[in-house]
């Protein structure tokens, strides 16, 4: 992983200036080439841009952590016999609350 791979998917959010606005840009190098992937905003001041850009990447690697981690503690749980119990069937409903028989309209098919 190089120095600018800040997420898991190898993108990173940065600022760049197109005239007289800095913008807060997602993106990942691909072929050579810079893509931009997604746009937060536009800016007047850099190190207004440079904070946002800032907050973006801690949110989006912290949800990258979070989802590393719980993938990691489900498969340490199902490892030693404590993973997540199947489901239950649910309870069939008490003939009391089901329609009569002959209420019910024929079901073409």
């Amino acid at each position: 992983m190089s120095y600018r791979s800040y997420t898991a998917d190898g993108s990173y959010w940065t600022v760049r200036k197109q005239g007289s606005t800095y913008w807060v840009v997602r993106i990942r190098k691909e072929d050579g080439y810079y893509k931009w992937l997604e746009w937060w905003g536009g800016y007047r001041h850099a190190g207004h841009a440079a904070r946002a850009a800032a907050q973006l990447a801690y949110r989006q690697a912290r949800e990258d952590v979070v989802k590393q981690l719980r993938g990691t503690l489900h498969d340490a749980l199902e490892r030693v016999g404590l993973g997540a119990l199947p489901t239950p069937a649910p309870l069939r409903p008490d003939p009391s609350v089901l329609p009569k028989e002959e209420d019910l309209e024929e079901v073409e098919d």
